[in-house]
C-alpha cells in the first residue's frame, strides 16, 4: 500500500502547532520574574502525536537511522522538530524527486493465471491452499498427461517420453514426433528440438523429482521459486501444445 504522503505532512503540521510554545503564567522570585512556557496542547496530546510523527519518519524513511532523543519531553520534542522540518520538503517533493533521480517503474509480472491452461488449472487448487510443492507437482504431472496423450503413448512417462517426443530421428509406426519446425532449416530444426528435450527432462529432473520425492525439510520452495517453477512448465506445455504432431506411413497416435 502506497504511503500518503498528504496525511505525513498533515500530521507532522499538526505535531508542529501542539509543540509551539506559549507563554502560560510567570514566576516570581529574588525580584527576578520570569516567563513560564508549555507547549500549546497538554504534554498527554504531545507525547501521543510523537508516537505518530516516529511511525511516519520510520515508514517514509525506511533506510535512515532516526535518533529521536532521550530525556525529557521537551528534549524529545526538540528533536523531532528538527526532524520534521528537515524531512517535510523530501516528503512535498517526494514524487518530483524519484521521478528525477530513481528507475522505480516497475518490472513485468508474471500472472498465474495467464499460465498455460494445463498448469495453472492443475495448481491452482493447491496453490490457494499455500501448497507450492503439491502446486508443481500437480501441474507437472498434468503436463506430463497431455504430452503422452499428443503422443498416443500410454507407456512411457516424462523425462522417456520427452526424449521420444521431440527427437531428431524420424518417427514410427511406435514413435510419432512432435514438431516444432520443419527440416527445411536442418540446424534450426535440430537446436530447436534438441532444446525442447533439455528443457523438458530438465524440468521433470530438477523441479518435478524434488517435489515428488524428497521431504519439505530437504527440499523447501517459497512462493517466488514455485511461481518461477509453474512459468517454467508453461513455456513448455505451450511448446508441447502448440506442435504438430508427426507420424509414420499407416500410423496414427490415440492423441490426435
Amino acid at each position: 500500500m502506497p504511503i500518503n504522503h498528504e496525511w505525513v505532512l498533515a500530521e507532522w503540521d499538526r505535531f508542529l502547532k501542539m509543540t509551539e510554545r506559549v507563554k502560560t503564567g510567570v514566576t516570581r522570585g529574588n525580584h527576578i520574574t520570569q516567563a513560564v512556557y508549555s507547549f500549546a496542547a497538554p504534554d498527554d496530546e504531545v507525547r501521543q502525536q510523537a508516537s505518530i510523527v516516529q511511525e511516519a519518519l520510520l515508514a517514509v524513511f525506511p533506510d535512515e537511522d532516526f535518533y529521536f532523543g532521550r530525556g525529557s519531553l521537551f528534549a524529545q520534542v526538540t528533536v523531532l522538530r528538527e526532524l520534521i522540518h528537515k524531512h517535510i520538503p523530501l516528503v512535498r517533493r517526494a514524487e518530483e524527486i524519484a521521478a528525477n533521480l530513481y528507475d522505480d517503474t516497475p518490472g513485468p509480472a508474471i500472472a498465474a493465471e495467464s499460465l498455460h491452461p494445463w498448469v495453472w488449472d492443475a495448481a491452482r487448487p493447491h496453490w490457494e491452499s499455500g501448497n507450492y510443492r503439491a502446486a508443481i507437482h500437480a501441474a507437472a504431472t498434468n503436463v506430463n498427461s497431455w504430452l503422452r496423450k499428443k503422443l498416443g503413448r500410454r507407456d512411457v512417462s516424462e523425462g522417456r517420453a520427452v526424449q521420444q517426443a521431440f527427437s531428431l530421428e524420424d518417427p514410427d509406426l511406435d514413435h510419432p514426433r512432435l514438431r516444432l519446425s520443419s527440416k527445411e532449416d536442418p540446424a534450426h530444426f535440430k537446436s530447436v528440438h534438441v532444446g525442447a528435450t533439455q528443457i523438458g527432462c530438465g524440468l521433470f529432473s530438477a523441479v518435478r523429482n524434488p517435489v515428488a520425492h524428497l521431504a519439505d525439510d530437504d527440499h523447501d520452495v517459497d512462493e517466488q521459486e514455485a511461481l518461477e517453477s509453474l512459468a517454467a512448465f508453461s513455456l513448455f506445455a505451450r511448446w508441447v501444445d502448440r506442435a504438430t504432431v508427426e507420424v509414420a506411413d499407416g500410423g496414427s497416435p490415440e492423441g490426435m
